[in-house]
């Protein structure tokens, strides 16, 4: 019953979105003197094709366990939202225009209310192709466009072993997306080794649901080095929580497949723990704790656990998937320098231009990307190396980080 009511919802949304859609345009058409009826069945045409393939998407999407095949899921819901987002802003202009009308009407102003239809569906329709273009290249492009961002960071107290000593965070890979493509792990990889990391940290989502997904992976993140060690943690995908399994009990049995799986890796898997580095007779703390998010994501982190036996003196590097959990939990509450976090993946979306950044990522998370700091606790937030929902990234792109403390 619950999948009727979906795809009836779905209908409904494309339709009206289509119904509108189609209107602006048989108007531009027939005012550049071009309208007939090929462009409507065209438009028409794509639309069901659309619609058939999110109805295949959605009876496909909580049976299918093979990895290979989900970046097809994936594939079909990126070009969905290449044709119906830019549809949506299309909409929302030519909505604008007819307001627009409308007060001129309401105030018996003397405009051509045919221009002014014209000047916003014009603009509507640019923007719209625009956007189009965008979420194309995203998808081609933008989500193996991986940059390296460095960071500084300056923590009082930190022993003089550590000064000048350099992390890599890592975040996010959500390894089906690249199933078929180990060659952008492979280059990750290469890329981090060149810097030459002391340490190396991963912040969960290592896999979307499956522990099979980083089969081909696991020799490939083996390669990654670094002297001081490698740790990870769990993200809410790693978990399995978005696949209607058949009982807890497989399910509780592919996240231990998958915590082997990231020790075969070559990490230290911290599950509400903390290990302790010493070097040249200094030391400081790694604790890392499960996922702890706001609802719906789960909380299975255990702060309090995780420090416990843990020196109060000593400084302490957590890592914690969600960047809500230094908001609520770390931050003002518990003697930990620095945090770094992932999961919001900046949105896959959004702007960076010099210092200027925006992302409809802010609207959710007040930390979404990069470095924060409160009263001397510092918070990283990692975009992400891969991507869930939208197969691409416009403007906000994969990341490296390189911190080093100062």
């Amino acid at each position: 019953m619950r999948s009727v009511i979906i795809i009836i919802i779905i209908t409904l949304f494309i339709l009206v979105i289509d119904l509108f859609s189609l209107r602006g345009i048989n108007y531009l058409l027939e005012t550049l003197g071009k309208g007939n009826r090929l462009p409507t069945l065209i438009f028409w045409g794509i639309s069901l094709i659309m619609f058939i393939s999110l109805v295949w998407t959605g009876s496909q999407f909580q049976i299918i366990r093979d990895p290979s095949r989900f970046i097809r899921i994936m594939v079909v819901m990126g070009i969905f939202l290449m044709l119906y987002v830019p549809k949506i802003l299309f909409n929302v202009t030519q909505l604008l225009g007819e307001i627009t009308v409308g007060i001129t009407r309401l105030f018996q102003l003397k405009v051509n209310a045919g221009l002014i239809r014209e000047y916003f569906l014009i603009t509507g329709a640019l923007g719209g192709a625009l956007l189009f273009l965008g979420l194309g290249m995203g998808m081609i492009r933008g989500r193996t466009n991986v940059k390296i961002f460095e960071q500084e960071v300056v923590i009082p107290g930190l022993p003089g072993s550590f000064k000048g000593k350099k992390i890599v965070q890592l975040s996010d890979f959500h390894m089906a997306g690249f199933y078929n493509n180990p060659e952008y792990i492979d280059e990750v990889v290469n890329r981090v080794n060149r810097l030459r990391p002391d340490l190396i940290f991963f912040t969960g989502d290592m896999v979307h649901n499956f522990s099979e997904e980083l089969d081909p992976f696991t020799g490939i993140l083996g390669r990654l080095n670094a002297p001081l060690g490698k740790f990870a943690i769990l993200g809410n995908h790693d978990y399995g929580q978005y696949f209607g399994w058949k009982s807890e009990v497989e399910k509780d049995a592919n996240l231990e497949r998958l915590k082997e799986k990231i020790r075969a890796s070559g990490f230290d898997l911290l599950l509400n723990e903390h290990r302790t580095i010493s070097l040249d007779g200094h030391s400081l703390d790694i604790v890392g704790v499960e996922n702890w998010g706001k609802p719906p994501f789960p909380r299975m982190g255990d702060l309090a656990k995780a420090i416990e036996g843990a020196s109060p003196d000593r400084v302490k590097i957590l890592l914690s998937h969600d960047p809500s959990h230094w908001d609520l939990q770390v931050k003002g509450k518990e003697k930990i320098e620095l945090t770094l976090s992932g999961h919001t993946h900046g949105m896959q979306f959004g702007f960076e231009i010099g210092k200027f950044r925006w992302s409809p990522s802010r609207w959710t998370y007040k930390q979404w990307a990069g470095l924060y700091n409160e009263n001397g606790q510092y918070l990283y937030v990692n975009r992400g190396l891969g991507f869930t929902g939208y197969p691409g990234r416009v403007g906000i792109r994969p990341e490296i980080t390189l911190i080093t403390l100062k």
